[in-house]
């Protein structure tokens, strides 16, 4: 219980900003084994190649044919021709591809930040569960105890079957709460060697990570605004399309048509150059508005995506505030009381009966699995604060 106590009040003083991930290695050895991320890097380099797959310029046009004449005048045609957009054309769609390119990147870095955070949500659960398995294992190993005493007695005739019975349901509800905590560390291993590729991995951790809230809630936003990739990625798509505004206004310019063409006939040939002009009278109708109406949407999802972060995450650091409140106050409320294996002392001394001993143990058990609780919480809630400043 000092140890408890001790690590609480440890966590309450530390006062920085998140100096470092938590569960570090376990995240690095996932990262180097998981499939998943490697299933979405390679997503990331097919839609890159994708995204750069075409080159700029239109296909050339290679035309031939054959024209019958009179008297065996008899012709043949042949030509190719490459059209060519206004330069400023091809700069947007050059710098369109770029943008594409890092939309795509950042994707990519919000699956991976996605797959880390789930890792480090399960790593807080597995310290949450082995705390509990601790707490259980004591009061497992203290109700064989009891109930053995009670079958020596049963035998000797020093008790009677109603407490004898107590302490056989009393050793079944302490194995049944000691094996499905077991079983629930094992799924959630599991789950970390799923995100491992399949390997099994190594998780040492006994207790929290250290990380604890910022001091201006503020500060630490305005910080998360620039490197939370979610934000980033939208402010991607604006320039995205602001560029295809431009690109779209390039497009009302004429393009060229550039060829050379020949007709060689039985008596004489024909060849030279040729030029034509596309004139976008129609095509691009309506372009340039429907581009700048897309920009002008893409602000303003950002602007509100903005609004609500800010005001869920204002929230959820006033939770976290008052989780450590409440961790601090049923921290310093046990120090009252007894322990388990103090418990069991004054119960073997005689200082109380069965009913009362089994009342004691569970009112013990339930503060600190209260405790538990709201500490896994508080520690969730931070992973969940950290995981928007998008920096694993």
């Amino acid at each position: 219980m000092k140890k408890i106590i001790l690590t609480i009040s440890f966590l309450l003083c530390v006062n920085v900003i998140f100096a470092q991930n938590a569960y570090q290695n376990v995240l690095d050895t996932i990262e180097a084994n998981s499939t998943i991320l490697s299933a979405h890097h390679k997503k990331m380099e097919a839609d890159k190649s994708t995204n750069n797959a075409y080159s700029l310029f239109e296909n050339p046009e290679i035309e031939a044919g054959y024209k019958f004449g009179s008297e065996g005048s008899n012709k043949v045609e042949m030509g190719v021709s490459q059209e060519i957009a206004f330069p400023t054309y091809y700069t947007n769609e050059s710098k369109i591809i770029k943008i594409n390119d890092n939309i795509i990147d950042i994707q990519y870095q919000i699956d991976r930040m996605g797959v880390l955070t789930e890792v480090q949500n399960i790593c807080t659960e597995l310290v949450f569960c082995k705390m509990k398995i601790k707490l259980y294992e004591q009061n497992y190993d203290n109700a064989v105890k009891i109930a053995d005493a009670y079958q020596k007695m049963m035998e000797l005739g020093e008790a009677n079957i109603l407490d004898y019975n107590k302490s056989k349901m009393n050793l079944a509800n302490a194995k049944n709460n000691y094996d499905l905590e077991l079983i629930h560390q094992e799924n959630l291993m599991a789950s970390l060697k799923t995100l491992n590729g399949g390997k099994d991995i190594d998780f040492q951790y006994e207790d929290y990570a250290i990380v604890s809230l910022p001091e201006n809630f503020d500060e630490w936003y305005s910080v998360v605004e620039q490197s939370n990739p979610v934000f980033e990625q939208m402010r991607q798509q604006i320039a995205l399309n602001q560029q295809q505004v431009k690109k779209s206004k390039a497009e009302w310019f004429p393009s060229l048509n550039i060829g050379y063409g020949a007709e060689i006939g039985k008596d004489e040939s024909e060849h030279g150059p040729s030029i034509g002009l596309s004139l976008p009278l129609w095509h691009n109708k309506g372009s340039v508005k429907s581009a700048k109406l897309q920009a002008e949407a893409a602000e303003s999802m950002l602007m509100n995506e903005k609004e609500v972060t800010y005001n869920y995450l204002y929230s959820l650091f006033a939770k976290v505030k008052a989780l450590q409140n409440n961790v601090g106050a049923l921290a310093e409320s046990m120090q009252q009381f007894d322990s388990q294996a103090l418990l069991l002392k004054s119960f073997e001394q005689g200082e109380m009966n069965l009913v009362d001993y089994l009342l004691e143990v569970e009112y013990y058990q339930n503060a600190v699995l209260e405790l538990y609780s709201a500490q896994y919480e508080m520690n969730a809630s931070m992973i969940e604060l950290k995981s928007y400043e998008g920096l694993y």
